[in-house]
C-alpha cells in the first residue's frame, strides 16, 4: 500500500496507550453516548427522522470519510478518493479510539465531522510519513450501514448477524413453540442441512448438535426475523465439520400456550398459531363468530364432525364449554389449536361431537368477528344492577343444565364486579 493510500485498518497496529476501544463506554449504549473530552463532535448531516438506531460493540460499520490535519488542513486519507467504503467492527479496537467512540454515536445516514485529540488518535509516535506526532485530527464521516453483529456466549464460538429486522416485541423463551426455518452451510459452501417451516420447541434438544446455538439465536429473535449465526465446530458439526458453519435462522411464528380452563386445570389449552389484533377479547354479552376448521383425536380426523361457522352469545353457554372459555382469551383474527383433555367439554351438537368420546381432542379455531360488550366500570350503578341480576340468573340456568364451571365463572365475574364497585365507594 502507498502511503497516499493510508487505510484506516492500519490503526489497529499503531500504540494506543488507555485503548478504551475494548469496553462498552460509549459503544451503542444511549445511557453513555456523551463523548469523551477529547472527541468532538459535529453534525453535517442529520439522519432521517425515520433513522433512530445505532450501533453497538461488535456490528459491522460500513463508512465513508475524509481525514485531515487540523493544524493545516492538509488531506492525509479519504475512502471517498479510493471510491470504496471502509468497514470495521465496532468497539474491537480494529481502528483508532476516536473512531470506536465516535461512529457509535451515530446513526444510519448521518454525516459528522470529529476533532480528534492525539490520545484518541495516534498520539505521541504519529503515523509517519502523513500524520506527525501528537497530531490533533478531524475526520468527516457518513455512516452508510451496518450489520448487527452478537457474541452469543461471549467466546466468539456463535457470532449472530441480523438479516432481516422482525416485528413486535415477543421473543421465545425456553420450552416455547415457534415454526421456524432452518439452512447450515459448511465453511467450503456445501448445505449440511436445511429444513422449512417445521415446528420446534426451544430447549428440546431435536436440533441435535445445532440445538445450543440455535436456542441462543432464538430467544433474541422477533416474529419474521431472520439471523445468520456463525458457529465454531464446537456449536456445529465438530470434528466432521472442523471449520465450523453457517446457519440461517428464519423465525416464522411463536406459538403461546396457555391454560384456558375455566378452573384452570389444564383442561383446555389453547396454542395461537396466529397473532389476533388489538388487546380487546369478547366479554360476557359479546356477539361472537368463531370458525371450527377441524377436530382430531390427535392422529385423524374425528367421525362426524362438522366445520361450521358458529355464532353465539358469549357467556350465554349456547356453545360448550371448552368453546366458551376459549373465545374469552381470545383476540379478533386470532388462529388457534385447541388441545381438549375431557370430551365432556367439548359435547357440541353443532358440530357433529354430541357425546364424542376421544381423549383429547384437537380443535383448529379462528376467531373471525366480536362485538364489544359495553365495560362494566362504564355503568351506571342502576345498568350495573341489571347486568348483574341477568348474568345471576343466566348462571342458576347453566348450574340446572349440569355446567358448574360456566355457572361459576357467571357468579364469579358477578361478584367481582360489585366488590370493585364496593371498594371504589371507600
Amino acid at each position: 500500500m502507498s502511503d497516499d493510500e493510508m487505510s484506516m485498518g492500519e490503526c489497529a497496529d499503531m500504540p494506543m496507550d488507555g485503548d478504551v476501544s475494548g469496553s462498552d463506554a460509549g459503544v451503542g449504549d444511549d445511557a453513555q453516548q456523551e463523548l469523551p473530552e477529547g472527541v468532538k463532535k459535529e453534525i453535517v448531516q442529520a439522519a432521517d427522522d425515520a433513522q433512530w438506531k445505532k450501533p453497538k460493540k461488535g456490528d459491522e460499520v460500513t463508512v465513508h470519510y475524509v481525514g485531515t490535519l487540523a493544524e493545516d488542513g492538509s488531506e492525509f486519507d479519504s475512502s471517498r478518493g479510493r471510491g470504496q467504503p471502509f468497514v470495521f467492527t465496532l468497539g474491537r479496537g480494529q481502528v483508532i479510539k476516536g473512531w470506536d467512540v465516535g461512529v457509535a454515536t451515530m446513526k444510519k445516514g448521518e454525516i459528522a465531522k470529529f476533532t480528534i485529540a492525539p490520545e484518541f488518535a495516534y498520539g505521541e509516535t504519529g503515523s509517519p510519513p502523513k500524520i506527525p506526532a501528537n497530531a490533533t485530527l478531524v475526520f468527516e464521516v457518513e455512516l452508510i450501514s451496518w450489520s448487527s453483529k452478537d457474541d452469543l456466549f461471549g467466546d466468539e464460538g456463535v457470532v449472530k448477524t441480523l438479516v432481516t429486522e422482525g416485528s413486535g416485541w415477543k421473543k421465545p423463551k425456553a420450552g416455547d413453540e415457534v415454526l421456524m426455518s432452518l439452512k447450515a452451510i459448511a465453511a467450503d459452501g456445501s448445505v449440511v442441512e436445511e429444513r422449512a417451516d417445521f415446528e420446534y420447541t426451544l430447549g428440546s434438544g431435536d436440533l441435535g448438535r445445532l440445538g445450543k446455538a440455535c436456542d441462543k439465536a432464538l430467544e433474541g429473535m422477533k416474529k419474521g426475523e431472520t439471523a445468520e449465526i456463525k458457529c465454531s465446530k464446537d456449536y456445529a458439526y465438530g470434528e466432521e465439520h472442523p471449520e465450523g458453519a453457517t446457519v440461517t435462522l428464519t423465525l416464522r411464528e411463536m406459538y403461546e400456550t396457555r391454560d384456558v380452563s375455566f378452573l384452570k386445570d389444564g383442561s383446555v389449552r389453547k396454542k395461537q398459531i396466529k397473532e389476533g389484533e388489538g388487546y380487546d377479547t369478547p366479554k360476557d354479552g359479546s356477539k361472537v363468530t368463531l370458525r371450527v376448521e377441524a377436530a382430531m383425536d390427535g392422529a385423524a380426523a374425528i367421525d362426524g364432525f362438522k366445520a361450521s361457522t358458529l355464532e353465539f352469545v358469549a357467556g350465554d353457554g349456547e356453545v360448550c364449554d371448552a368453546l366458551e372459555c376459549a373465545v374469552a382469551e381470545m383476540k379478533r383474527g386470532e388462529r388457534a389449536v385447541l388441545t381438549v383433555s375431557k370430551p365432556e367439554l367439548l359435547s357440541e351438537e353443532k358440530l357433529g361431537l354430541k357425546g364424542v368420546r376421544a381423549e383429547p381432542v384437537v380443535l383448529t379455531v379462528e376467531l373471525e368477528e366480536f362485538s364489544k360488550a359495553k365495560d362494566t366500570w362504564s355503568m351506571s350503578e342502576d345498568d350495573k344492577l341489571e347486568w348483574g341480576l341477568a348474568r345471576k340468573e343466566r348462571g342458576s340456568e347453566l348450574l340446572k343444565a349440569g355446567r358448574l364451571a360456566m355457572a361459576l365463572q357467571r357468579y364469579r365475574k358477578v361478584i367481582d364486579t360489585f366488590r370493585y364497585v364496593d371498594s371504589m365507594q371507600e
